[in-house]
């Protein structure tokens, strides 16, 4: 895949392999404050999309299917920050920590730890983010932008059959999140990794599905302007049955697969082609910093 300037399938699963074994190995402070702004950055782009999207009435009257790509697209950029400057994101970790632990390179008290903490510090970002960066801020400052910003938290809390919707909305969600990953992996240059990001979580933004982590930004600063439901209701009908569908989407639909097509012979492969840098990554030392999320 030389002219293509990225790796072969096999070689961004032994990516995914050497980024799972590091994050595993990583010092609790740097990988707390990496989550803590991985869930910041998931904020952003939540916001980035509210207001968009929150912003558009006439567009959502006329024409809403262009409001929903335009605000899906600017959506992504969270997800790209968080690629590029190699912070921590739990949904992929969901995917990286499980193709490893199906490789017997990490054990499951580690792929539950891992996910664990990645999970609390990356909510804990996203409710800094959107009670001092975008409620306290007044960001939503008409009130259209307001009623829209808490009908969309209701939408994705009290949505008709709720637990069965929200989980399978969750498992396309991150399956499409994990591939973003994995193709962002295989790039070698920032470009071909903001498009490898971009499209598969412009994707799921489109397609109305339910995002774990973006969740604990995207409703709760709806309950900031006044939902119709609380805490409880949020944990029960969205948190829950959101998460397991991620982690089902990860584990399942991608770390599963990609470990029985490139992961059961896991093997050092030809590093000749690869700059120093990488090869040298790829032969035993740190992982490269673009596999991490």
């Amino acid at each position: 895949m030389d002219k293509f300037n990225g790796h072969t399938a096999r070689e961004i699963g032994m990516l995914c392999s050497h980024a799972g074994v590091a994050k595993a190995q990583e010092k609790w402070l740097e990988f707390a404050v990496k989550s803590l702004l991985g869930g910041a950055f998931a904020g952003m782009g939540g916001l980035f999309s509210l207001i968009v999207e929150g912003g558009a009435v006439g567009l959502r009257e006329s024409n809403p299917s262009i409001a929903l790509l335009l605000g899906s697209l600017v959506f992504s950029l969270g997800f790209v920050l968080i690629i590029i400057t190699n912070t921590e994101l739990a949904t992929a970790n969901m995917f990286v920590m499980t193709y490893t632990t199906l490789q017997r390179k990490t054990s499951l008290l580690t792929w539950a730890r891992m996910l664990v903490l990645s999970y609390i510090y990356n909510a804990c970002g996203c409710l800094f983010f959107a009670w001092f960066l975008a409620y306290w801020t007044d960001s939503m400052n008409t009130p259209a932008m307001k009623a829209y910003v808490v009908a969309q938290a209701e939408d994705r809390v009290q949505v008709a059959n709720y637990w069965s919707t929200n989980f399978l909305r969750a498992v396309g969600c991150n399956w499409l999140v994990c591939l973003a990953y994995f193709l962002s992996t295989g790039a070698r240059e920032y470009v071909s990794k903001i498009y490898a990001v971009s499209f598969p979580v412009w994707a799921f933004g489109v397609l109305g599905y339910q995002h774990s982590v973006a969740n604990y930004f995207l409703i709760p600063i709806g309950m900031f302007h006044g939902t119709s439901f609380g805490v409880g209701e949020f944990i029960y009908k969205s948190i829950i049955p959101v998460t397991i569908g991620n982690i089902v989407g990860a584990g399942v639909f991608t770390a599963l697969p990609f470990w029985i097509l490139y992961g059961r012979d896991d093997t050092a492969f030809d590093t000749s082609h690869l700059p120093r840098d990488e090869e040298k990554n790829m032969n035993g030392g740190a992982v490269l910093e673009q596999t991490s999320s």
